[in-house]
């Protein structure tokens, strides 16, 4: 579970955009050429599609000249002018959104065709070219040759994107089903952001806060005493994550103490929660962040969150720190931009050591004294977010994470 467990670092200026494939009918084509593509340069120019992409100039006078897309109004002066009409101005638009907004790093979400599902990737190209090859889809044959499928994907204004994992529709939470229900060819899902990512992270940090979810798989009636245990658990984390990187020790029981006194007074620096209890369902939460030491506080931070909802074991964190090993916390991509700076400490740190230890200990108590973390694990069936995302890594422009691990202390 430690080792190599992955902290993705979300930039604030990373888009998600969820893009149509007619229902996806075309998804397979779409990672089969590496692209994401749309329709509406077809309809504006009826099929006769220039080599180069037009500028929106261009692109509205084409429109003008076509009575689908405009309509005449009359002047002030009384003469009559051509406007465009509501299909012509959404037509603009979604070419303009396509061509401009959608950049390098940007999150790209699509739904499959037939197992409804859903894939996501990484646009790898901020300006858009036209391709006029048809992209079709390998098989092989009944004679055993390689040929391809009947259908194409024929659009030929495109963007490239690698492609990642895919998850099941039943996965995804009903704000995020009802945004991608619309019948928009090219939609910005920022305002769900968190909740995508949660999809393919079970952390996640925009340098502020850490973001952390956990998966409720149980199929039965969701026991209302042990939602409420686990809301009290999580409250719990950031209190515990300062106590671990001070390296101290603290009961739970005078933490949750301390907690209901924060509340009281009304203080803003606590851990906030959204779920869906559903069954299955999802429980996301936000800890805040605060101060310099930015790579040792998520690593004390993570730790908490693992220990409070039954997802790591005092043996396991021992292992971290067990034949003068040390756990090491690194960055993945080093980018040389301001934001992912902030994580380029020392991957290998004795405060990491440390850290790991009294989280060790922590777990021990937990462990001996029986504080409802793992019944009210067992009894929701918690899990984390287990997706590869490896290929939405691996490049360039693709996510950067952070990568707990551990390393030998004399190295």
């Amino acid at each position: 579970m430690l080792q190599n467990l992955k902290i993705a670092l979300i930039a604030k200026e990373q888009n998600v955009w969820f893009i149509r494939a007619e229902k996806g009918k075309y998804a397979k084509h779409f990672r089969a050429g590496g692209v994401i593509a749309i329709e509406h340069l077809e309809r504006a120019y009826e099929g006769n599609i220039p080599d180069e992409v037009p500028s929106e100039e261009f692109l509205k006078a084409q429109l003008l000249n076509n009575k689908k897309y405009s309509e005449f109004r009359d002047h002030t002066d009384g003469r009559e002018n051509r406007k465009l009409n509501r299909s012509g101005f959404n037509l603009l638009s979604q070419i303009k959104r396509f061509a401009n907004d959608i950049k390098c790093g940007d999150l790209i979400v699509t739904r499959n065709e037939k197992d409804d599902g859903y894939s996501f990737g990484i646009c790898s190209e901020t300006v858009p070219h036209i391709d006029h090859t048809p992209i079709r889809l390998p098989i092989i044959k009944e004679d055993g040759t390689l040929g391809f499928g009947r259908s194409s994907l024929d659009y030929k204004l495109r963007k490239r994107v690698i492609w990642g994992p895919s998850i099941s529709r039943s996965e995804l939470p009903g704000a995020v089903r009802k945004a991608t229900s619309g019948q928009q060819t090219v939609t910005s899902l920022n305002n769900h952001k968190e909740k995508i990512f949660h999809l393919i992270y079970p952390f996640f940090t925009d340098g502020e806060s850490l973001f952390f979810s956990n998966k409720i798989k149980t199929n039965h009636r969701v026991n209302a005493l042990a939602v409420g245990k686990l809301f009290q658990n999580i409250s719990l984390i950031k209190s515990l994550s300062e106590t671990l990187f001070n390296e101290d020790f603290s009961d739970l029981i005078q933490l949750t103490r301390l907690i209901e006194n924060a509340v009281l007074m009304g203080k803003t620096d606590v851990v906030t929660c959204q779920a869906e209890f559903m069954s299955p369902g999802d429980m996301w939460c936000r800890i805040p962040l605060a101060g310099e030491a930015l790579k040792n506080q998520i690593f004390a931070t993570v730790l908490a969150c693992l220990l409070l909802t039954g997802q790591v074991s005092a043996e396991e964190i021992a292992s971290l720190t067990s034949n003068e090993t040390v756990p090491t916390l690194s960055v993945k991509k080093d980018t040389g931009d301001i934001f992912s700076d902030r994580y380029k400490t020392p991957a290998m740190s004795q405060k990491l050591k440390s850290i790991a230890k009294a989280a060790g200990s922590q777990a021990e108590n937990i462990e001996s004294q029986g504080h409802s973390i793992s019944e009210v694990k067992s009894n929701l069936n918690l899990s984390l977010t287990k997706v590869d995302t490896e290929k939405l890594e691996a490049f360039e422009f693709g996510i950067n994470v952070l990568e707990i691990g551990k390393s030998h202390e004399n190295r």
